[in-house]
């Protein structure tokens, strides 16, 4: 026991010792033990320093990887999350010479979209967070911008750090001594004025007199010592046209600008002193006869201190040296030798941990608890566990319903507010727009307008999330129009992808995901018509995933927070009820010890009136009698009469009724069938009661053969109906049903002659497990089913009525037949139950139904069924038309008129947060 006691101590000792080495290493565990190196998935920049060690910034602008010279990683970045969910991405980057790394890092709203800040921050040689060293603000509606800041291109040139700030109608370049970064603030060392109705996209350049910049109409300036800017690309008479706008723009190290053109798919060169010369350096004949392959897509370049020009797509590293050779493609970073070794180690000691998890569990429960402890003890090592995986379970399933529900929202939520796109686009006026010169032109900004007014009505809430895009389609080609995104150009070609495909060839909305730098989207696009229906162009409205499984996660967290906090206190209740009521068994036990020796004078006394003080009176009493009932069970012979129903025994393997005992039970796979008939309660007080009885049993009489002709058995008699079994096929219990419906017809018939009033009745059935067994005492056996399907076929048969059918069926009904083209049905949809947590998927079979009744339900099969899928994906003016065609087919369908007045209630005033796209029925 000592022993036991000890390693289990040492046990958890040593687990929480390696728990706690784990907990703050946990970051490693992202890599495998076994990996060699670190694909890249993502990139957006990359930089050299004078050692050529590169600099990228990956993962989705999310973290910066160092890269020495041979391809090994030595140290990674990563950005981490602002106080109120918010997100940081890396923008921009330069290096010292002293290996001091400066970045643009940019705070964005949770959903990845508006930017609340900007600052320029600086890291130590080894990857450390050193300092800020210059914070932009944007607080209110006038200073907004999205995904992109005003701060461009931080540069370190001559021992001093650059940077520039685009403040709407000018440019401001700042600088301040790297050497006293410590002591002083960025100052600003010049401006520029900016040309009228011209907004800087990027720039470049720290000599006075040879700093340039882009616009987002795609012209390329060059910013005088005065302040007075001249145009330098495109000049009149250069072959281009408006959309071979400059991106990535910047200076090489003779001055000379270097820009990437998607839409011709080169980077190009431009000397300002021979502004008519537009060297090609990359393009995709170059490209492909060095052997790689660029996709022109996400692209972006920078000149590296040997000259050369380092190429960044989002899964590899390209350089063209100065002689005009491309490099081969450099898609991954090697991990280090230290790196590798530290990561086996993290994970050799996990699997070290769960092993000391399963001696601890072993000690536990099979040492510990096979030897006699107090029971106080065995439900501390008990209790503790089965609650804690039952609050994790718990935890998961409210989680996974929570996020099941909130991904059906943001799906809906995307595919109503892309197709509302054509109402705030105008197709007739985009077609007007024609190159970047349109930038924030009349058009351009009554498109903006028109989807703040829709998206932006609340300036608490970050736009919600929503991200808007507005696509042209022109020539068999996309382009960007306008964006959430304050980096993106106008008429940048977009690829084609077989969602926008589908968008603008068949004019259907799609929805899928996609990522950029901000992380995963989820979207839904839409076609926008022009005035005579021709497909102009594409909206777009889309979520940030991270923003939305951030959500989750805080949801989670909170979860389990409260279940462990509500687990502690109900472990602590739990110990402290325990402990008093042990001390009441341990009187107990005691007295029964006494008695147990013969003394059967010995009284309990107990005096918590619970229980345990009930025990204590019922041990008295058993004391005081069990010598008489000593005497009475010696002369006890009689046997006990028990009585099962015959059909049971075969289900229980019983050769025999004598060998069926209380408890005994098998869990089969049946059919259930509820029948019933409706109003008998009106129909019983017109008769007697002796007129009741033989009513019933003729009527019963009459159906019930068909239970037993299709190899079925009788239940049990409900009184105005009965409960049926079918173990076999379940076309045998519904060809019953439908038999049992036709003979109805019959039977009404026949009492029609004589003057009665006809009846009818329902039908549910339902196929599911069951469990069959006994139940009862030992002198009293009942043979009796168990089963949630018992409670779906009478709710099913409740249901007959209100939805105008005799005979409902699950799917899981239609799921288990063998030939389900025989029967005529139809499908209800999803239908909400009162008192039934899920929805039921019902059907209707109408084939034993009256000639008249089958054949309208036939015809209108088809039409009602479509109306259903209508109103389940929320298109309530199509459904609620679609049923009215129905009803004036077949003004008899009482399930067509209930679906009508919800949809026309739904369309008039909307869905209430709960709708699901059931159906309720009470």
């Amino acid at each position: 026991m000592k022993k036991s006691i000890a390693a289990l101590l040492l046990v958890l000792l040593l687990l929480g010792a390696a728990g706690s080495y784990l907990s703050v290493h946990r970051d490693s565990f992202t890599l495998w033990p076994f990996h060699k190196s670190m694909p890249f998935d993502g990139l957006s920049k990359a930089i050299s320093d004078h050692q050529n060690n590169l600099f990228v910034i990956d993962n989705a602008k999310k973290t910066i990887h160092k890269v020495n010279s041979a391809g090994v990683l030595q140290f990674s970045i990563t950005s981490d999350l602002g106080k109120n969910g918010e997100v940081y991405r890396f923008n921009d980057m330069a290096v010292d010479d002293q290996g001091y790394l400066y970045t643009i890092r940019t705070l964005l709203d949770p959903y990845g979209i508006a930017v609340k800040s900007e600052q320029i921050v600086r890291y130590t040689p080894n990857g450390q967070f050193d300092r800020s060293l210059f914070t932009q603000e944007y607080t209110d509606s006038q200073t907004r911008r999205y995904r992109l800041g005003s701060l461009r291109n931080v540069q370190v040139r001559e021992g001093m750090v650059y940077f520039f700030n685009d403040e709407v109608t000018q440019l401001a370049l700042y600088k301040q001594p790297v050497k006293e970064i410590s002591s002083t603030t960025p100052q600003i060392a010049y401006t520029v004025k900016l040309p009228e109705n011209k907004y800087v996209a990027e720039a470049d350049g720290y000599k006075l007199g040879e700093i340039y910049f882009s616009t987002r109409s795609g012209e390329i300036y060059r910013a005088f010592q005065d302040g007075r800017s001249e145009l330098v690309y495109p000049l009149p008479g250069i072959d281009r046209t408006r959309r071979n706008f400059p991106e990535s723009m910047h200076l090489d190290n003779q001055g000379r600008l270097i820009f990437i053109d998607f839409n011709s798919k080169t980077i190009s060169r431009l000397d300002p002193k021979q502004p008519y010369i537009i060297e090609g350096l990359v393009n995709e004949e170059k490209v492909k006869a060095s052997g790689v392959e660029l996709a022109f897509d996400a692209t972006t370049s920078s000149i590296a201190e040997d000259d050369s020009l380092i190429i960044v797509e989002p899964t590899q590293i390209n350089r063209r040296l100065p002689d005009g050779t491309i490099t081969p493609s450099l898609f991954e970073a090697q991990y280090s030798s230290a790196m590798q070794t530290k990561v086996i180690i993290l994970w050799s000691l996990a699997i070290v941990g769960i092993i000391l998890l399963l001696i601890a569990i072993k000690i536990i429960f099979f040492n510990l608890l096979q030897r006699r402890l107090p029971l106080m003890m065995k439900q501390i090592f008990i209790l503790v566990p089965v609650i804690a995986v039952s609050m994790i379970l718990l935890s998961t399933v409210i989680y996974t319903s929570f996020s099941k529900k909130m991904e059906e929202e943001t799906f809906s939520e995307l595919i109503l507010l892309a197709r509302n796109g054509q109402n705030l686009i105008d197709g007739d006026k985009l077609q007007s727009l024609t190159s970047p010169l349109d930038y924030k032109g009349t058009i351009y900004n009554s498109f903006r307008k028109k989807i703040q007014s829709v998206f932006e009505n609340n300036e608490q809430d970050d736009n919600q999330g929503f991200y808007k895009a507005v696509y042209k389609y022109e020539n068999g080609v996309i382009y960007r129009i306008l964006e959430d995104d304050d980096g993106m150009h106008m008429f940048n070609p977009f690829q084609q992808t077989p969602e926008n495909q589908q968008v603008v060839l068949e004019g259907k909305p799609a929805t899928g995901q996609w990522q950029d730098f901000s992380g995963e989207w989820r979207y839904a696009i839409a076609p926008i018509y022009n005035s005579s229906g021709k497909i102009v162009g594409v909206f777009e409205t889309s979520k940030n995933l991270d923003g939305i499984l951030r959500h989750r996660q805080m949801v989670l967290n909170s979860i389990i927070r409260n279940i462990a906090f509500i687990s502690i206190g109900l472990l602590l209740v739990l110990f402290l009820m325990t402990y008093v009521l042990l001390s009441s068994i341990r009187k107990l036990r005691n007295s029964v010890g006494e008695i147990a020796k013969g003394n059967w004078d010995t009284v309990v006394t107990i005096n918590t009136r619970d229980e345990v003080s009930d025990l204590g009176d019922s041990v008295n009493i058993m004391a005081a009698r069990i010598r008489e009932y000593i005497t009475k069970v010696e002369n006890f012979s009689q046997s006990y009469y028990r009585f099962v129903p015959q059909q049971f025994l075969r289900f229980l393997n019983k050769e025999s009724i004598l060998d069926v005992e209380l408890g005994d039970q098998v869990e089969k796979n049946m059919s259930i069938l509820i029948f019933n008939i409706r109003g008998f309660f009106h129909i019983s007080k017109k008769l007697s009661p002796e007129e009741n009885f033989n009513f019933v049993n003729s009527f019963l009489k009459r159906f019930g053969p068909y239970v037993r002709n299709h190899q079925g058995l009788m239940n049990k008699y409900l009184g105005a109906g009965f409960m049926a079994l079918f173990p076999n096929r379940a076309d045998e219990a519904l060809l019953a049903c439908i038999e049992m419906r036709r003979e109805l017809e019959i039977y009404n018939s026949h009492r029609a002659k004589v003057g009665y009033q006809p009846v009818d009745f329902g039908i549910g059935l339902h196929k599911g497990p069951l469990r069959l067994g006994i139940i009862g005492e030992e002198q009293r056996l009942e043979g009796n089913v168990i089963s949630d399907g018992v409670n779906v076929a009478t709710i099913l048969e409740k249901m007959t009525e209100p939805l105008g059918a005799s005979i409902l069926i699950t799917d899981y009904v239609v799921q288990s037949l063998e030939q389900p083209a025989g029967f005529h049905y139809r499908n209800l949809g999803l239908i909400q139950v009162e008192g039934v947590k899920e929805p039921l998927h019902l059907f209707d079979v109408y084939q034993g139904d009256p000639e008249t009744i089958r054949t309208l339900k036939d015809k209108t099969k088809v039409l009602f069924e479509q109306a259903v899928t209508y109103y389940q994906v929320g298109r309530f003016y199509d459904a609620r038309e679609a049923f009215l065609m129905v009803i004036k087919q077949n003004r008899q369908d009482k399930a067509a008129q209930l679906y009508f007045y919800l949809c026309d209630e739904y369309f008039q005033h909307g869905t209430t947060a709960e709708w699901n796209g059931t159906l309720s029925v009470s």
